[in-house]
């Protein structure tokens, strides 16, 4: 019998050991954050993940709320952070697209809007 709880508590420890490895890649900020209300001039939109994206594999896009893309990039190089570089926008709606391929080999991909009041500079 001592055997089998033997057994059975090494199994439970390795399952403990392997939970930190299970946990997926997601995302965990942004800027601007979802359905934020933009009142300054934005350059840039900023997603951060929990683990590394990919290089090229990893896409985000900012559209307007017609659907049209205003701006896109693929990442550059391996990186917990996608930075899109934006026009100016126009007051309005918009919804920023990701697809990241983390390192692990998994899809995380979502979709922020937010919302532009008054004119850019």
């Amino acid at each position: 019998m001592k055997p089998v709880l033997t057994g059975a508590l090494a199994a439970l420890a390795l399952a403990a050991c392997a939970l930190p490895a299970l946990a997926h890649t997601q995302l965990v900020d942004s800027y601007p954050a979802n359905r934020q209300l933009v009142l300054k001039p934005l350059h840039a939109i900023k997603l951060v993940f929990s683990g590394k994206a990919d290089a090229l594999y990893s896409i985000i896009k900012l559209k307007d709320s017609k659907g049209e893309v205003v701006a896109e990039t693929t990442q550059k190089h391996a990186s917990k952070e996608l930075i899109l570089q934006t026009p100016s926008l126009m007051p309005g709606d918009y919804h920023i697209v990701y697809r990241v391929l983390s390192i692990d080999g998994d899809v995380i991909e979502g979709k922020l809007d937010f919302s532009v009041h008054g004119l850019e500079a």
